[in-house]
């Protein structure tokens, strides 16, 4: 087998290992979920082929991150370069949600990607170590963005309300776009059709952090 054979053995091998471990840990989440778990749902003979390609569980959850959220987060930051310096909460919010919305609806069948964000979301683990901020400054710059403008907006609202909210904000997002991605994959209706469903998700995210106490 020449060496540009080898090569791409390993990197397909890498990739259903990347989408058995997404569909898996969407399902279960991480911790209860084996790295022979992975390699088996894989495909993979070898009990040890998951440790071969990517050593540990946390190394395993890294590069699932890395090659699912740059692309997102790359047109994250392209829309937030299109908002000016203050746009307001619903234009953020859209930034926030579309490129997570698009992806799912683009893959449709072959993701599990917004179902894993969500256990992860629910979770709260983080990842160790830290992402490259390359790999997560879309995400967290529209966060803070977010942030900013909520605060502005509302400036008697003490931090960990905002905060507080914040989180609920993301939950929202993450399980209403988790189940239309479920229902894709199933092949069912979604509720709305999807531009309607995206406009209500973000009305709804707005009203969620703007809510008056």
């Amino acid at each position: 087998m020449s060496y540009t054979a080898r090569v791409d053995v390993k990197t397909e091998t890498r990739a259903r290992i990347l989408d058995a471990a997404e569909r898996l840990f969407a399902e279960r989440g991480v911790a209860d979920v084996s790295l022979r778990e992975i390699g088996a749902a894989a495909g993979q003979r070898n009990n040890s082929a998951v440790q071969y390609h990517f050593g540990t569980r946390d190394a395993l959850v890294r590069a699932l991150y890395e090659d699912r959220l740059a692309p997102l987060n790359a047109r994250r930051v392209a829309l937030l370069a299109e908002l000016g310096d203050d746009p307001g909460l619903g234009p953020l919010v859209d930034a926030y949600l579309r490129p997570l919305a698009e992806a799912m609806r683009d893959n449709r069948r072959a993701s599990h990607y917004a179902r894993f964000i969500h256990r992860f979301t629910l979770e709260g683990a983080p990842v160790s170590p830290p992402l490259d901020a390359e790999v997560v400054g879309g995400i967290r710059e529209v966060t803070a963005r977010i942030g900013d403008t909520l605060g502005a907006c509302e400036p008697q609202l003490p931090a960990s309300h905002r905060a507080a909210r914040l989180r609920l904000m993301q939950l929202l997002v993450t399980a209403t776009l988790a189940d239309a991605e479920r229902r894709l994959a199933e092949g069912a209706e979604l509720p709305l059709p999807f531009d309607e469903l995206i406009a209500d998700l973000r009305a709804a995210a707005v009203g969620v952090l703007r809510s008056t106490r």
